[in-house]
């Protein structure tokens, strides 16, 4: 006899806007203007955003984003404004 199996969905951490965003965004927006543009995964190791949490460094790209400082210039691949 088979088990019965439940999917439950994977858990999302949601992100306040507070003053670590604004810095954690200003860090990437500073890391493109001196590196370029640079896909996701070399962005988020550039800014070493792997310690600042869960969900931290989408919410913070997509702040940067919103405010018209950084970009997306392809798959996946983003650039500062000048």
């Amino acid at each position: 006899m088979s088990q019965r199996r439940i999917w439950a969905p994977r858990p999302t951490y949601a992100r306040d806007a507070g003053p670590d965003l604004e810095e954690e965004a200003e860090t990437l927006v500073r890391v493109l203007r001196e590196q370029g543009p640079l896909r996701a995964g070399a962005l988020k190791a550039q800014a070493e955003a792997r310690y600042w949490g869960p969900g931290c460094f989408s919410a913070a790209l997509a702040q940067a984003r919103a405010d018209g400082r950084v970009r997306r210039t392809g798959y996946r691949t983003y650039d500062a404004t000048r």
